[in-house]
């Protein structure tokens, strides 16, 4: 998953009406807390991230025709079901 995967993921989440603010501020909080500033974020941590913390989102994410096969390609790659 590249940068603009990430961004664009990001994008979709935190524009989306029907995500919960409480997980956006949950998400928000995870980028500052561990991805490095200045760099690109890393967008396999984001994905495995949502997987382990945010399931619901993710689900979501993955039917999203924008992202879904690059959201599942990076699933495969990290071995996630």
């Amino acid at each position: 998953m590249d940068e603009p995967l990430a961004k664009e993921v990001l994008d979709i989440l935190y524009r989306d009406p029907g995500t919960r603010r409480l997980y956006k501020d949950l998400l928000t909080d995870w980028i500052l807390d561990t991805q490095p500033h200045g760099s690109p974020l890393d967008g396999t941590a984001l994905i495995q991230h949502l997987a382990k913390h945010q399931p619901d989102i993710l689900s979501r994410l993955k039917i999203n025709t924008l992202v879904k096969e690059d959201i599942a390609r990076v699933l495969d790659a990290i071995g996630h079901k």
